[in-house]
């Protein structure tokens, strides 16, 4: 192999090497060298001398990583669904027990499931009731009065 063709395939290696690696931590940061990599080969291909390959690849990486994984950060999966119990927070339910805080009872039903419920401002509220959850701690569901 001539010095052209050595330097460009050691770059696409890189480029290989660089690829595996954003697809095992998916953190977009891989990614942006693996491109000035590949850009550097391409350079390699066409005679450029290693200075200019690395330099490239310097300067490249530094502007990919800096400018566009941030932009490309916010556009991808900009969409977060909430899981589990998360999910409750805001929703109406009705009570299937009272809720006493005092005496450390209460119960809303969530489909098949009942979920301890304390009430938000410590008030009692009676059973058949529809509540709010305004939030969630451990495995107790905070409500209020809808």
């Amino acid at each position: 192999m001539s010095g052209p063709v050595l330097a460009g395939t050691i770059w696409l290696g890189v480029f290989a090497l660089l690829v595996v690696a954003e697809m095992i931590s998916v953190g977009l940061t891989s990614i942006w060298f693996a491109i000035s990599a590949l850009i550097s080969s391409i350079m390699a291909f066409f005679g450029a001398d290693i200075y200019a390959q690395l330099v490239s690849f310097i300067i490249f990486s530094v502007v990919f990583l800096v400018v566009l994984r941030p932009y490309t950060k916010k556009r991808i999966n900009t969409h977060t669904e909430l899981t589990n119990a998360e999910g409750y927070v805001g929703k109406t339910f009705l009570t299937v027990t009272e809720i006493d805080n005092d005496k450390n009872m209460g119960q809303i039903r969530i489909g098949d499931v009942e979920w301890h419920a304390v009430s938000e401002d410590g008030s009692k509220i009676s059973c058949d009731t529809k509540v709010v959850v305004t939030a969630i701690e451990g495995t107790k569901l905070i409500v209020k009065r809808a």
